[in-house]
């Protein structure tokens, strides 16, 4: 469940920032993006030097990247954000 936006605010305040349209808010539950028809929204960045508007979509996509966009509230055994658990990280066996 979403307790927070952060991100909202940090790509409002981008330079290029033209217009952000989403449905999430503190309250709502978020999954994991797959595809078009499953994403949490959009946004128009638009600047008359390339660079900024380069340096904005790079900070919209690092965002995306490192989980930043949102604050979850955290429950029971949760350990770590789906999106960022690799095969590697798993270990079994059976000598706990």
């Amino acid at each position: 469940r979403v307790i927070g936006t952060p991100g909202y605010d940090i790509i409002r305040d981008l330079q290029s920032f033209v217009y952000m349209e989403t449905g999430i808010k503190v309250g709502s539950f978020v999954e994991r993006t797959v595809d078009l028809l499953t994403g949490i929204g959009s946004v128009i960045l638009m600047h008359e030097d390339e660079s900024v508007l380069n340096a904005d979509i790079s900070r919209v996509r690092e965002m995306e990247l490192n989980n930043e966009l949102f604050e979850f509230e955290r429950s029971g055994a949760m350990l770590t954000n789906a999106s960022q658990r690799h095969l590697s990280e798993i270990i079994v066996g059976d000598d706990f």
